[in-house]
């Protein structure tokens, strides 16, 4: 039988939300949370690949996994080298709503949006939201649970307002110049630029003449 002399009030549930909000100030880090704002979604397949990312907000998140990224980290594909890093995150139901509070079309986390990580540098989006946790302490939920991996950069427009994320469109684009001397923008999205494989490669295979395996020998 439950015990009738504690209740859900909402005097106990602030106060656990007090504390849930504090332990995460005090033992996780600010992370940069960009919103993604759909420019022309296909409603048959559900996705945009004209994406862009603006109105960021700094708010606190406690890393859940202390013990470094998860995934399966960096791999050596035919298509190259490809990192495969994620993490998971705690951050603060009421904090988000505070910190969102100017955007009426953001009520929480949503998949696709991203997170960049100052530590490492790295900017993770969004796969998954857990906002439903099974175990309601007092009948309330505080937090959410965010499954990020790191985000592939597939030309999509950065302009959240902090110059660490927002270079990180510039650095996903290569310059040239066609055949008439007018600059050109190449995709680059950072996995497949393998120019420093190339330069190694030719310690290791060897496409000289005298190999009777070389293509260049006919």
């Amino acid at each position: 039988m439950k015990n009738s002399y504690f209740s859900n009030s909402n005097p106990e549930q602030s106060l656990v939300d007090d504390l849930t909000i504090e332990s995460i100030k005090m033992h996780g880090e600010d992370m940069i949370y960009v919103p993604r704002t759909l420019v022309n979604e296909d409603k048959l397949f559900g996705e945009d690949t004209v994406s862009k990312f603006d109105n960021g907000h700094s708010i606190e998140m406690y890393i859940e996994s202390v013990d470094g990224f998860e995934g399966d980290g960096d791999l050596i594909s035919r298509f190259g080298l490809e990192i495969r890093d994620s993490v998971n995150l705690i951050l603060s139901k009421t904090r988000f709503e505070e910190t969102f509070s100017d955007m009426e079309a953001i009520t929480r986390p949503r998949e696709g949006d991203l997170v960049y990580f100052p530590l490492s540098k790295g900017l993770f989006e969004v796969k998954f939201v857990e906002h439903s946790n099974p175990f309601y302490q007092l009948g309330k939920l505080y937090t959410y649970r965010l499954s990020c991996e790191l985000f592939r950069y597939n030309q999509e427009e950065l302009n959240s307002g902090f110059s660490e994320v927002d270079k990180i469109e510039h650095q996903g684009r290569s310059y040239t110049t066609d055949g008439i001397g007018n600059e050109v923008i190449m995709p680059n999205d950072g996995f497949g630029n393998n120019a420093d494989i190339d330069l190694l490669d030719d310690d290791i295979v060897d496409f000289s003449e005298s190999n009777p395996f070389s293509e260049n020998d006919f």
